[in-house]
């Protein structure tokens, strides 16, 4: 026989779950459960809405972190394509500038060694106005001292003025003390010595009195007592300065390249 304890929790449970059951059933308890709800009401009402805050502002957060996380990830791409579309600029750029340097080798038919520009500037304890640049041929490569130096579009901008064995250091047109042989193209076929003036300008000395020079006139190199050939443009001419009372007058030139820009040149071999 089974013995049923007394004050047994589970069946003082299940009997009053069963009498409120049979009590719903016949509906004498519902004044007592409509009361109970009217009492419970507003406490869940703003459970719901808490709770409804909480899932609302979980979804944001978590909206937010993935558009912060793709806008990182976007951002790192644009990045990376930014990069990979300056480096090809600069690859065209040097085939563009190499491009050049053959056609104007092959239609003068000079030779030439091709270099890059590897140091600018101060290399050398360089002055303020002297401006030289290093490039990585020399001896080896059959570099001599007062070889012209070439920029892409076929102006001369320098010549060599110091030799290693795998390098060599150029002094630009515009620099103090880079002398060159130089002729104007006007009637007289005017000739002249070119010396750089402040890294800006270059001067044109020892020109006669009488020799008409014109603005605009351009500026050659003579070919004569040296390595460079005749022929290669160096300026053309922005300022005559003359005086009656002296034998010699000048000329200001302004270089028709942008030496800043250098990073391919080429050194012609007379």
């Amino acid at each position: 026989m089974i013995r049923i304890k007394k004050n047994n929790p589970l069946l003082i449970f299940t009997v009053v779950l069963g009498l409120l059951v049979f009590l719903h059933g016949l509906g004498i308890i519902r004044p007592l459960e409509n009361a109970l709800l009217f009492l419970v009401k507003p406490v869940s009402s703003k459970l719901y809405v808490w709770g409804t805050g909480i899932s609302s502002s979980y979804s944001e957060n978590r909206e937010k972190t993935d558009l912060l996380s793709e806008i990182n990830r976007l951002q790192q791409s644009v990045s990376a394509l930014t990069i990979q579309d300056s480096h090809w600029r600069e690859v065209e750029g040097e085939n563009e500038k190499l491009r050049s340097q053959l056609n104007f080798v092959a239609a003068n038919k000079f030779r030439v060694v091709l270099a890059n520009i590897i140091a600018k500037e101060e290399v050398f304890s360089a002055t303020e106005d002297s401006r030289d640049l290093v490039i990585d041929r020399g001896q080896k490569d059959g570099l001599r001292p007062d070889y012209g130096v070439l920029s892409p579009d076929g102006a001369i901008i320098g010549k060599i003025v110091e030799v290693g064995d795998t390098s060599s250091r150029i002094c630009l047109v515009t620099s103090p003390g880079c002398q060159l042989a130089a002729s104007l193209q006007n009637e007289d076929k005017t000739k002249g010595i070119t010396d750089g003036n402040l890294g800006l300008t270059i001067n044109m000395n020892y020109i006669p009195q009488l020799e008409k020079i014109t603005l605009g006139d351009m500026v050659i190199t003579s070919g004569l007592g040296g390595n460079i050939p005749r022929g290669l443009v160096i300026g053309k001419v922005s300022e005559v300065k003359s005086e009656s009372n002296e034998v010699w007058q000048a000329a200001i030139i302004e270089p028709l390249v942008n030496l800043n820009d250098l990073t391919v040149v080429s050194v012609v071999i007379p």
